[in-house]
């Protein structure tokens, strides 16, 4: 046998000696996917902009990783959440149209626990981070709304698991309130060129559920193939911004379609 042979030999045996390690180390920790299609109807409304409500389709890409927190993983999870969000509204007469982008980014810690085989609890906080703007098309002087806020949410999920015949199911609601943070908002009647020219008081303002409420609540059933996952959801969004006499709200419902691994 010659080294070469000796070398590839020694490389195959190493490589199944490490296999059923690696399988095991993943398997104690596996990670979670979930990848999203979002698509559903927004009301938006931006004082700044104007007095009416602005009504339309709203279309989304979204992901999730959980996987449990490596330094308490009988007990805790760690889950990180981004989601890209579009949208096209008209006025009450059809006569005006909005345009709206916004993107999410979160990264949180929760406490689980099972109280029955059926059933799994979770309860803790992430961070959120979230912006995007509201374009009015028919406004010359100031025709967007920006959106930007960063804070901490509670968050609480009920997981139930069942089976229709053999077909493992799983009942989820997951729920993310913003609670406090930081939001963006200009003066009553100031013009983003009056901000670019240095007026910057008064543009970041303090969140709480009293100025800067939301919720995002995400119900889905999911129907599980092995390692793999069909979901199927719906999915509520508010945010609410209320400083220097303005006021923005969007609002979403959107049916979801989600492959899991």
């Amino acid at each position: 046998m010659n080294k070469r042979s000796l070398i590839s030999l020694a490389a195959m045996l190493v490589g199944m000696a490490l296999l059923p390690l690696s399988a095991a180390a993943r398997g104690k920790n596996p990670v979670r996917s979930v990848y999203a299609i979002e698509a559903g109807a927004m009301k938006a409304y931006s004082s700044y902009l104007s007095p009416l409500f602005y009504r339309g389709a709203d279309l989304g890409l979204s992901g999730s990783w959980t996987k449990n927190f490596q330094y308490c993983p009988e007990r805790m999870e760690m889950r990180f959440e981004a989601a890209l969000y579009m949208q096209r509204m008209l006025n009450p007469a059809k006569t005006a149209s909005m345009l709206g982008g916004q993107a999410f980014f979160g990264w949180g810690l929760a406490a689980w626990w099972q109280p029955s085989d059926h059933w799994r609890l979770s309860a803790g906080g992430a961070l959120d981070i979230y912006g995007g703007a509201l374009w009015l098309t028919r406004n010359g002087n100031n025709p967007v709304t920006a959106l930007a806020y960063a804070g901490l949410d509670i968050t609480a999920s009920a997981a139930y698991r069942f089976r229709i015949r053999r077909l493992p199911v799983t009942i989820t609601e997951r729920v993310s309130v913003p609670t406090v943070g930081a939001f963006f908002c200009p003066e009553y009647g100031e013009t983003y060129y009056e901000i670019y020219l240095g007026n910057h008081r008064g543009l970041a303002h303090c969140g709480w559920w009293g100025n800067a409420a939301g919720v995002n609540s995400h119900l889905t059933a999911s129907l599980h193939f092995g390692r793999y996952a069909l979901e199927l959801g719906y999915r509520l969004r508010l945010r609410s911004f209320i400083a220097n006499h303005l006021n923005t709200r969007l609002l979403s419902n959107a049916a979801t379609i989600a492959i899991a691994f």
